[in-house]
């Protein structure tokens, strides 16, 4: 059993009862503290009360799916790095696809394993603490790191441009490719971000990888929008490089979804999201992300690669 120091605690969000019970008595036996909850809504009134370590979740909830619990936590800045495990029979056609799309980080097969989920989850909270402080993919400092970064520079009140950059597909893209692959194209990602940066010759230049396909690069004000539109462009140019030859020649790859129905995708677009940092300066890094998600979200609708530029002057005023 974990000492007090080693406990983690956990979410589970289960509908049977039974399943419930027998998954929690068996965490408790090996020292995490577990939340259990009977439903989606519940779960996540639960989750806006407390950070769990980690959320082991059912797919099959009574009110809504798994699918639908598991996207609302990642589209929640506060709570998007809490890693979540599925739990699931494997005999549902697609899941897979479903689940990597909604955000989940790991699986776990029912009838559950005491042990297989003991491991799981201490590899995705070992995996998601150690990407904190630097991302074991690309070296790049990532959240607690890049956190620390941005609230150094807005105590400072001295302007600065700083972008969020996310990938539209990514999941699908390793789906279809295999994580190796997808591993291949963050690190070259990485490499378009920092040589933008040194052929615009930025002053304080920085960039974070706040994992998955998420980067944040700040540098001069002057300079941030051409950088963004720099790293854009650049992917665009690159990024059929990394499909087979036949997903290249037809310009999108094909998976199969839960119903067994063919779904295309792509060619992969990149939505970056701009702001300008000169007169009025945010509280905090999370009135930052904020915006930045809401800039993300419109990016995402439209065409090709985006670039969003928001320039914050004083609370509320907004220069799209």
């Amino acid at each position: 059993m974990k000492t007090d120091a080693e406990q983690h605690s956990i979410l589970l969000i289960e509908d049977s009862s039974t399943i419930r019970q027998m998954v929690t008595m068996s965490l408790h036996e090996r020292g995490y503290a577990v939340k259990a909850a009977p439903d989606g809504i519940s779960g996540l009134h639960l989750l806006a009360e407390y950070t769990p370590d980690a959320i082991l979740l059912d797919l099959n909830l009574p009110d809504i799916d798994g699918f639908e619990v598991c996207k609302r936590i990642k589209a929640d800045p506060h709570r998007r790095n809490i890693p979540v495990l599925v739990m699931t029979s494997l005999g549902e056609p697609g899941f897979e696809i479903m689940a990597i799309e909604a955000g989940a980080d790991d699986f776990v097969a029912k009838p559950v394993d005491p042990m297989v989920l003991d491991a799981r989850i201490q590899m995705v909270i070992r995996r998601m603490r150690r990407e904190r402080f630097a991302n074991a993919l690309t070296g790049l400092p990532a959240n607690a790191l890049t956190e620390e970064r941005i609230a150094f520079q807005l105590v400072r009140k001295q302007p600065f441009g700083i972008a969020y950059i996310d990938v539209d597909g990514f999941r699908a893209f390793n789906l279809r490719y295999g994580f190796s692959r997808g591993d291949l194209l963050l690190r070259h990602i990485a490499s378009l971000i920092l040589e933008s940066l040194q052929f615009e010759q930025c002053a304080e230049p920085f960039v974070g990888h706040m994992g998955a396909d998420d980067f944040v690069v700040m540098c001069g004000v002057d300079s941030i929008e051409k950088v963004a539109h720099d790293i854009a462009g650049a992917f665009d140019t690159s990024i059929l490089d990394y499909y087979e030859d036949e997903d290249r020649e037809r310009g999108f790859f094909v998976l199969r979804d839960r119903s067994g129905e063919q779904t295309e995708h792509g060619p992969l677009t990149i939505s970056i999201a701009v702001v300008k940092i000169e007169d009025f300066f945010p509280d905090s890094p999370i009135a930052l992300t904020d915006v930045s998600h809401e800039l993300l979200a419109y990016a995402r609708t439209q065409p090709g690669s985006t670039v969003m530029v928001e320039r914050r002057r004083e609370p509320g005023a907004r220069d799209r």
